[in-house]
């Protein structure tokens, strides 16, 4: 059985002890944090499968916070907010907002909007996982699953691995990743995905500077290696 993690970002500590406890209630693990930052620390450390964020934190605002974590993950965000005002969650649903609860709220109602996120989120991500030998990638997440490490990429970091992984050991050019991921109009130079491939290797491989996992083949491009050809090399 899946047991899923919500993270809660409020000010409020008396919200964050009810949230949690109806979070306890249904059998999940929750978090808390209070400001941005330490969210957004928290973010990457927790790992959450929905967040309930509220609109207004003592020193940030919420739906900013929300556009900033975008870029890191795809997981759903439920807002609260004592704003009722339709420009508010308009605001809010438009900078990546998935839902909008307003305060005061039946604790209830909350858990029965994140229970039904979590439903399509576990629908989805059976569907958008690519599992190679030592490597799955998350397309919901975007982001790349080692051992017990989650790694979040960037759109073309992940972009040009998502790629290279649907063609395991095979050659990929580097005119066709960068058609791929800059496109045809694109007035970056090639040579830019060189660029972006040294920082993919610097987040996966043990080595970055011999690296194991991305190859390069001189003249023709690179090769994304699943482990157990990695291995018949060793």
């Amino acid at each position: 059985m899946v047991t899923y993690k919500i993270m809660i970002v409020d000010d409020d500590f008396h919200i964050c002890e009810i949230v949690q406890a109806y979070c306890e209630r249904e059998g999940f693990i929750s978090a808390c944090s209070h400001n941005g930052e330490a969210a957004m620390k928290l973010l990457t450390s927790f790992e959450p499968d929905l967040i309930v964020l509220d609109v207004m934190l003592a020193n940030d605002n919420g739906i900013d916070w929300c556009r900033n974590a975008r870029t890191y993950t795809n997981t759903p965000i439920v807002f609260l907010s004592s704003h009722e005002e339709d420009e508010v969650k308009i605001s809010a649903l438009s900078y990546g907002g998935d839902d909008y609860v307003t305060k005061p709220f039946s604790p209830g109602v909350l858990m029965a909007k994140i229970k039904a996120h979590l439903r399509r989120v576990s629908t989805g991500r059976r569907e958008q996982l690519l599992e190679l030998p030592g490597l799955t990638l998350d397309f919901y997440a975007q982001s790349v699953i080692m051992g017990s490490e989650t790694i979040f990429l960037s759109k073309k970091e992940f972009g040009l691995l998502s790629y290279m992984a649907q063609n395991a050991n095979r050659v990929v050019s580097i005119d066709a990743l960068f058609q791929l991921i800059w496109g045809m109009e694109s007035l970056e130079d090639t040579r830019t995905v060189a660029v972006h491939i040294s920082n993919l290797r610097k987040k996966i491989e043990s080595d970055p500077a011999n690296p194991e996992r991305i190859i390069t083949i001189r003249g023709a491009g690179y090769m994304l290696i699943a482990r157990s050809a990695l291995q018949a090399r060793a």
